[in-house]
């Protein structure tokens, strides 16, 4: 039975009367909150932020009545693998040892309550140190892949996470999971219930299983496991046909969340997407609580899922941050509800909106305060991207709403924000809604319209003025380890593979030294890549760098290395590793974790045997060249293909305590100016591809804003891309023209959160006609691909560029990336 359902008769009525009523005595399910997810290594470079910026972005967070003011914050509990960004230390790295100084998610939970007390803190694994896996009496590794291998073992190490917080911090954890978006288990979760509640924790829930509703059928046959859980949570859960119909969940008897969700970009897109799916989630499927994954997106460009939060700050060095506009959204609900508040019933203060949308309502049982929130979006600006929405058509109405058993209600403040284009306003303040002696008033609802309606007077728009955006990082980076707390990332620094952390230089405690300290592979999550562990640091767009840095090895096997043009997990980079045994290797991709290269290494050389003293390594690229030097001494100097781009990074080839000091990162070459520009674009000109301005720099003709109605804006001019053919279009060229931003011609449509982190396709909205590119420069549209050699369908977006690539990652055969171009 869909939740609906059981109120199809009270809908009915309204949809005919066009009149919503709202009955206070409806009241029903509590209302658990709104929240916020750092996890997957989002908030990594937040602690890199210089005051008084990280504090303004954590008022923006956290802060009653002041930005999103989250009732909820959930963290990971790092397990030293990587969990989409990048890797999150575990407390615990080899059993027995206890940090409870390792990452950053004590700091955020600390933050959070200092601005809040009320906050609710909830904590989930998404991976574990390997040694969980071990058998306790042996050591030997069971190569199970599983926690619950060895069940007392991984119950004491999540305990130590509990208890570290409540002994270190002073933080009562509200809330905890078992293992992100994987199985969970039934004798683990027991277990770790009853060894919570013998140790004094027993208000501490825990919530399965962060993952599918299949949960709910396991529950439903154990009865001891349903009763050491308190609350079920969903990832992305789907509220329609064939995916929405959560009775067994409900069967229960608990609080059904959306425990993740969201995952979109952060433009007025992913702040429709938020918007709809908290209101649809109460009416279609009864969850009474969302978390939005990321918390705040501070992480690099060329990592997973770029800008997938409630805001963008990924400037440490500059302090800037943008794109507020899921903030807002979430701002329209925690600044005017409370958790324990209850949801009014579907037909009777919930429900569909006659012309499409939802409207639910939250009062105050032990006041006379309540909400009403009202939302109506467009499918073209709420697909989502995860899960994606069906077409729910929708239309501009007046409605009307009777209120019942209420009293004293003269009028109502308003708030709204509008997702039909990026020129309307968030998170508005308007004059306050009258309401008649009867208890009706009526409000016109637009496409794009979000408003909130309440007693409560107390909101505010928070603000701070961010400091200039300096998209790119700042060359030269040189970092002696010196300055940072013991068991931090250093600036910069996105471990990807292992955790890299400062310590004290086992030999001179005078000296800090940054350590790769995982030392077996971890009971992981994602794909943990192929090659030895790598931390990068700086830009995607990077190609004419240098890195150097001093390591020392403390194992015959191990190696240390540097590369250039690196991706995320260094399968695509320019690699030079030199090894305790004295042989060196320079090659494409970092080095293979199992020691088997399978691709011939572009150089090979040795160098003295040594282990225990430090080395200094060097590799510097500039356009098809690389050269490496070993204790200034240079090692080689060789061509090397032109068509990698990428991060500068430091790692190496396995699990070994590889020790690092002195990073330098320098500007290498000639290529460090922005080319001559073409002329300014005018109307008419043709659009082109031409090879992309290269190491982050920006150039005037290939700088384009992708708006959230689908127009490629040449903003150095302000003309938009449009197709040349208004009629045939099949086949057509591209120009610039003034911005008619509700005009096909010129909206092309692509996954607007994807299209970020990998290429996607453009498409002339509401057509089949897809933008191409040619080596030769063409760029058009049209039906099935033009004639040629040297042809691309799809394009991925670079925000710290602002250009529109033919690829995300190195593609041989296409050579160096090409960009749209506003010259002809």
């Amino acid at each position: 039975m869909r939740w609906l359902a059981a109120s199809a008769c009270m809908l009915a009525a309204a949809v005919s009367a066009q009149t919503i009523v709202v009955d206070r005595t409806t009241a029903n399910y509590s209302f658990d909150g709104i929240g916020g997810l750092s996890a997957g290594a989002t908030s990594r470079l937040l602690v890199d932020y210089r005051e008084p910026q990280r504090s303004q972005l954590l008022d923006y967070l956290f802060k009653p009545n002041f930005g999103a003011s989250l009732h909820i914050l959930k963290v990971e509990i790092g397990g030293d693998s990587q969990s989409t960004d990048g890797c999150e230390s575990s407390h615990m790295h080899t059993k027995g040892e206890v940090d409870l100084k390792s990452g950053y998610e004590w700091f955020l939970m600390v933050e959070a309550k200092k601005r809040n007390p009320d906050i609710k803190l909830y904590s989930l694994p998404w991976a574990f140190p390997g040694w969980i896996e071990n058998d306790p009496q042996t050591g030997k590794s069971s190569n199970s892949g599983s926690p619950y291998t060895y069940i007392p073992q991984t119950v004491d190490y999540i305990m130590q996470w509990v208890k570290g917080a409540k002994t270190e911090y002073g933080l009562d954890l509200d809330i905890l999971g078992v293992w992100n978006e994987r199985p969970s288990n039934a004798e683990y979760v027991i277990a770790l219930r009853e060894t919570l509640t013998a140790a004094g924790f027993a208000g501490t829930k825990l919530i399965a299983a962060d993952g599918t509703a299949s949960i709910c059928d396991d529950l439903a046959k154990n009865a001891s496991y349903a009763a050491a859980v308190e609350l079920v949570g969903l990832h992305y859960p789907s509220d329609y046909a064939g995916n929405g119909n959560y009775s067994v969940c409900h069967g229960l008897g608990k609080p059904l969340w959306s425990s993740e969700e969201s995952s979109s970009y952060d433009d007025y897109n992913g702040a429709a997407c938020w918007a709809r799916v908290i209101h649809s989630h109460f009416v279609l499927s009864g969850i009474t609580s969302n978390t939005i994954w990321s918390l705040i997106g501070t992480y690099y460009h060329g990592t997973n899922w770029y800008a997938s939060g409630m805001l963008t700050a990924v400037q440490p060095w500059s302090g800037y941050w943008e794109t507020l506009e899921v903030l807002w959204a979430t701002a329209h609900v925690t600044q005017f509800s409370k958790i324990g508040w209850k949801y009014l019933a579907v037909g009777a203060g919930s429900g569909v909106l006659p012309n499409g949308g939802y409207y639910t309502t939250m009062v105050d049982e032990a006041g006379s305060d309540f909400s009403i929130f009202v939302v109506k979006i467009s499918h073209e600006h709420a697909r989502c991207t995860r899960p994606s929405l069906p077409d729910e058509p929708v239309s501009k109405e007046t409605v009307v709403f009777k209120l019942q058993n209420f009293t004293g209600v003269t009028s109502l403040a308003v708030r709204h924000s509008n997702y039909e284009n990026d020129a309307k306003p968030q998170f508005e303040l308007l004059d306050d809604i009258q309401v008649s002696a009867d208890g009706t008033f009526s409000l016109t609802v637009d496409v794009g319209d979000y408003f909130t309606l309440s007693t409560i007077r107390t909101s505010s728009k928070g603000s701070y003025d961010p400091p200039a955006s300096q998209p790119s990082f700042p060359l030269p980076h040189h970092d002696d380890f010196a300055s940072y707390a013991t068991s931090q990332e250093a600036m910069g620094c996105s471990d990807q593979i292992g955790v890299f952390e400062v310590h004290t230089d086992s030999a001179n405690s005078s000296n800090q030294v940054m350590r790769q300290m995982v030392p077996q592979l971890p009971v992981g999550w994602a794909d943990k890549g192929s090659q030895g562990p790598v931390s990068v640091i700086g830009m995607k767009e990077w190609q004419d760098v240098s890195v150097e840095v001093r390591f020392r090895l403390s194992e015959e096997v191990s190696s240390g290395c540097v590369a250039t043009r690196a991706n995320q997990m260094w399968g695509n980079a320019v690699a030079f590793c030199v090894g305790a045994g004295g042989g060196w290797n320079l090659t494409y991709g970092g080095p293979p974790e199992d020691g088997n290269y399978t691709a011939a290494p572009i150089a090979t050389g040795t160098v003295p045997r040594s282990t225990g003293v430090w080395h200094t390594l060097k590799l510097a690229t500039v356009n098809a060249t690389a050269t490496g030097w070993y204790d200034g001494q240079q090692a080689f100097q060789t061509s090397i293909r032109n068509a990698d781009t990428g991060f500068a990074a430091i790692g190496t080839n396995g699990w070994h305590a590889v020790e690092f000091d002195y990073l330098r990162l320098e500007q290498v070459g000639d290529n460090w100016a922005p080319r001559a520009p073409c002329p300014m674009a005018t109307p008419g000109a043709l659009v082109s591809a031409t090879p992309c301005q290269n190491n982050g720099l920006r150039s005037a003709d290939q700088t384009f804003v992708i708006t959230s109605d689908w127009n490629l804006v040449h903003t150095p001019s302000g003309l938009c891309v449009e197709v040349a053919d208004a009629q045939s279009m099949d086949g057509s060229p591209l120009t610039m023209a003034p911005c008619n931003r509700t005009a096909r011609v010129q909206q092309f449509y692509a996954d607007y959160t994807l299209v970020r982190n990998q290429n996607q396709p453009f498409t002339v909205l509401g057509t089949a006609l897809q933008m191409y590119g040619t080596l030769g420069g063409a760029v058009s549209v049209n039906s099935k691909p033009p004639p040629g050699p040297g042809l691309w369908s799809t394009w991925a977006y670079f925000p710290n560029t602002f250009q529109l690539r033919n690829t995300y990652d190195t593609n041989t055969e296409l050579g160096y990336p090409m960009c749209l171009s506003a010259c002809s």
